[in-house]
């Protein structure tokens, strides 16, 4: 059956059991240097937790960079994610994720752009 509500249109009950109906996103840029750690916007106070985050460089990631992810769910921090320069961009999707704590491997300055989608 073919829908009535256009391309991108979707019914109330689709917008109820999907968690992928997003209501805003945002952008940021975090700078890695070292073993110093980076967190994101906290978006579990007032904002929607993140629905989707995708992970993408500028390039500025050495091939010899590990990018280490932290995440926040329902208040407490994950254990650690290890991901090489060659996984990115990469996608975290299928949790509600409140912030994240990003680290770097190198003593040089990573720019990591955070997507965040609510």
């Amino acid at each position: 059956m073919a829908s009535s509500y256009g391309r991108n249109g979707f019914t109330v009950q689709e917008a109820v059991n999907s968690a992928d109906a997003y209501y805003a996103y945002r952008c940021q840029i975090l700078t890695l240097s070292g073993t110093d750690v980076q967190t994101s916007d906290d978006w579990g106070g007032d904002a929607q937790p993140a629905k989707e985050i995708l992970l993408f460089s500028d390039g500025s990631v050495a091939d010899d960079d590990d990018v280490t992810i932290n995440l926040k769910v329902n208040g407490s921090w994950g254990e650690n994610i290890v991901i090489s320069h060659d996984n990115l961009p990469f996608t975290i999707k299928g949790l509600l994720v409140e912030q994240l704590k990003l680290t770097g491997g190198s003593g040089d300055a990573d720019a990591i752009t955070v997507l965040s989608f609510h």
